[in-house]
């Protein structure tokens, strides 16, 4: 059990100089699923390698851009994945771009889903559709911890983002987003997972006094705009995290932190109820509090004067370094004018050419222009002939029609007299016919004439 509880300490550079508020939910996960991981694999359904030792769960950290998580997990017992939805950049192990909306996971896909600051940057419409899905995906467990709702909390939001417009006239986009959407109540997501048969525990993170200080100082800091300061920032989280951050559970609290099983599972949720028992308010704690501002304050105060005298040093040697160059220029400025002098005296000689130069420049002006106009003349005149081209091409366009036209009457004449020369053959064919027919009959009729003839003459011989 040591064995496996020293694998859940940070990873891959220390993770104590990471900004308080994203360490103390980290560090929450990490002891969470430190609990999750020994029930589930106490229970019936956890699998087990085939080597004897236990299997690793496996975890989707949804909107969990950049991967912080993983460097609080040992990979021997977890197997971790991210969806966000910024744009896949190949450096998050298991990366994958989407929305928690519809995530496009199989139903229990993950033993573990987790959501951390996440939920308030779901439009509120939407946040119960997304709870629907992290269920949907999760096999055993899932954690959200996130800003929730209370009177102290939009007041310390507030006060943080009219702090940082004033000290560095700009807008913090996740406090705008959380303005416009409202932040999570922490009952009615519990309620979500429970009227769907889950059980619960939650517990309260980061009290809001201390998250408006720190907040206020990080960004009292940043406004100095200087390396020392950011170094000291680092340093100012890593005192934090070494020193408050596992106790900074009371009440009025800035997060809520949600730990849902399903049936089966609740002795991971006793577990995790001795790691977070309720934490009573100290009597003293706002007098430690006002102490640690005045102490912060009186740093910030002698760094501003330290910062104040450096620059100031640094703007008198930035003059020095001016007034140097000045004179140089002064120097380069004499050596010029010396120059200036000596073509002063030349000025008459560059007069009289500059003179010339124009009476050349007069002279080519006019043959510039009898040029133009020659040119123009010739313009006109190819104009001219471009006309007459196109009259000539317009007479040879009509002749051409002409033509054109008297091949058609041609051609008709020629059909005209291809017609009369059939129909004369015919009539002279018909008549050639008619006379042989003529013949014929004056044939016959000759014939019987000579055949009466006879007969007659025979009547006659007979009758002599």
């Amino acid at each position: 059990m040591q064995e496996f509880e020293a694998s859940l300490a940070p990873r891959e550079g220390d993770m104590l100089s990471l900004p308080f508020d994203q360490y103390g939910r980290m560090r929450i996960v990490q002891n969470v699923l430190n609990s999750l991981y020994t029930a589930i694999e106490r229970d019936s359904v956890s699998a087990q390698s085939g080597s004897g030792q236990p299997a690793a769960i496996s975890v989707l950290d949804v909107g969990g851009y950049p991967g912080v998580l993983r460097h609080f997990l040992s990979s021997d017992y977890y197997d971790v994945s991210v969806l966000d939805v910024a744009p896949d950049d190949g450096s998050i192990p298991n990366y994958t771009q989407g929305s928690g909306l519809e995530l496009p996971f199989a139903n229990a896909g993950y033993d573990v889903v987790t959501a951390l600051d996440t939920l308030e940057h779901i439009p509120q419409p939407d946040r119960e559709r997304f709870l629907d899905e992290m269920m949907r995906t999760a096999r055993h467990a899932a954690v959200l911890i996130n800003p929730v709702q209370s009177v102290e909390a939009d007041v310390a939001e507030e006060t943080l983002d009219e702090y940082i417009q004033w000290i560095l006239d700009a807008r913090q986009e996740q406090l705008k987003e959380h303005r416009e959407y409202g932040l999570p109540d922490l009952e009615a997501t519990v309620e979500a997972f429970r009227r769907r048969g889950w059980r619960t525990l939650h517990f309260p993170a980061a009290n809001v006094y201390n998250w408006l200080l720190m907040m206020l100082a990080k960004h009292y800091l940043l406004s100095l705009r200087d390396e020392r300061a950011a170094g000291f920032e680092r340093t100012l989280d890593r005192f934090y995290n070494l020193t408050f951050s596992e106790a900074d559970r009371s009440q009025p609290a800035y997060r809520g932190v949600l730990v849902a099983v399903r049936p089966g599972l609740e002795e991971a949720l006793h577990l995790i109820q001795g790691d977070y028992p309720p934490m009573p308010a100290s009597d003293n704690a706002n007098t430690v509090r006002l102490q640690l501002a005045q102490t912060l304050m009186s740093l910030f105060n002698l760094e501003t004067a330290n910062h104040e005298d450096r620059l100031l040093r640094e703007q008198i040697e930035h003059k020095d370094k001016h007034a140097a160059s000045l004179e140089q220029r002064l120097a380069v400025i004499d050596v010029q004018l010396d120059r200036a002098r000596h073509d002063l005296r030349q000025v008459p000689e560059l007069q009289k050419a500059v003179a010339d130069l124009q009476q050349v420049i007069l002279e080519q002006q006019g043959s510039l222009e009898a040029g133009s106009r020659r040119i123009d003349d010739l313009e006109q005149a190819l104009d001219d002939k471009d006309r007459h081209i196109g009259n000539l091409q317009q007479a040879l366009d009509d002749k051409d029609r002409h033509i054109s036209n008297l091949q058609g009457d041609l051609a008709n004449k020629d059909q005209h007299v291809s017609n009369l020369t059939s129909r004369l053959e015919q009539e002279v064919k018909a008549k050639n016919e008619h006379i042989v027919y003529l013949e014929n009959l004056l044939q016959g009729i000759e014939s019987g004439r000579v055949l009466r003839m006879t007969r007659k003459v025979a009547r006659l011989l007979g009758r002599g």
